[in-house]
């Protein structure tokens, strides 16, 4: 057998399409037997060898410089959106700086090889499992949330800071009655209070803040006061800050 590089020629050949196709993105075994039907022996070779990485059963990771977390996002090719608070810093200038990426996946295989992949690199990743991802828009060569879904899942999971300062520096795009209406029947979690109620007090709050009406919302009833004082806290940094 002819060698290429120390390499014998059919496995260079099988790392240069693997590495044209692949280059710093994960991959499963199943995919690349569409490729190649040798794919598994193949890649358990290029792992003895260096070049590519396994990072769990049925997974590994084809090399290539990455900068930091986004430039791996941009370039793995697993469908992934990127989600909640992460999200949230996006679509409000990194108003509030996380250092947690929160991301969507519909394939538990692969989240759960992205999560072992961040944590090789130290990068502090939360993935969600969705079945049927929807209500999210292409982003440079990243799919995020759209905002009003990013402004309902912080407020759910109480990121009330996230979510007003999303809302607010987004407001001349936002319809806050389609937003009211999608956050109806969700409810902020532990508790029995429905996103809209959340979001209408906060806008009801900062219209007073504000000393004008820019959110046409009533003051709706909220009988938690424990909720309550975490919205005005959020609001007011949103409306001092803003």
């Amino acid at each position: 057998m002819i060698k290429v590089n120390g390499m014998v020629e059919y496995l260079q050949r099988f790392y240069e399409r693997l590495s044209k196709e692949y280059a710093g993105s994960l991959v499963k075994v199943e995919d690349v037997k569409q490729m190649e039907p040798n794919a598994k022996e193949y890649l358990n070779k290029l792992t003895r060898s260096g070049l590519v990485e396994k990072v769990r059963w049925g997974w590994y990771w084809v090399p290539d410089e990455i900068r930091d977390a986004w430039d791996f996002f941009e370039k793995d090719k697993g469908f992934k959106i990127v989600s909640c608070q992460t999200a949230s810093s996006l679509w409000n200038q990194d108003f509030v700086h996380r250092n947690t990426y929160s991301l969507k996946v519909s394939d538990k295989s692969y989240g759960k090889a992205l999560e072992e992949f961040a944590e090789r690199k130290s990068w502090r990743v939360q993935v969600e499992y969705v079945a049927k991802p929807k209500n999210y828009r292409k982003a440079g060569g990243l799919l995020v949330e759209d905002v009003n879904e990013t402004i309902i899942g912080c407020t759910q999971r109480w990121a009330f800071m996230d979510a007003f300062a999303t809302l607010h520096s987004n407001r001349k795009r936002i319809r806050t009655n389609e937003l009211s209406k999608r956050g109806y029947w969700k409810r902020i979690r532990g508790t029995n209070v429905r996103v809209r109620q959340a979001l209408e007090y906060g806008c009801h709050l900062i219209n007073e803040l504000i000393g004008r009406r820019i959110y046409d919302v009533q003051e709706p009833r909220l009988d938690d006061e424990y909720l309550k004082r975490e919205i005005e806290e959020a609001v007011e940094k949103v409306v001092e800050l803003g």
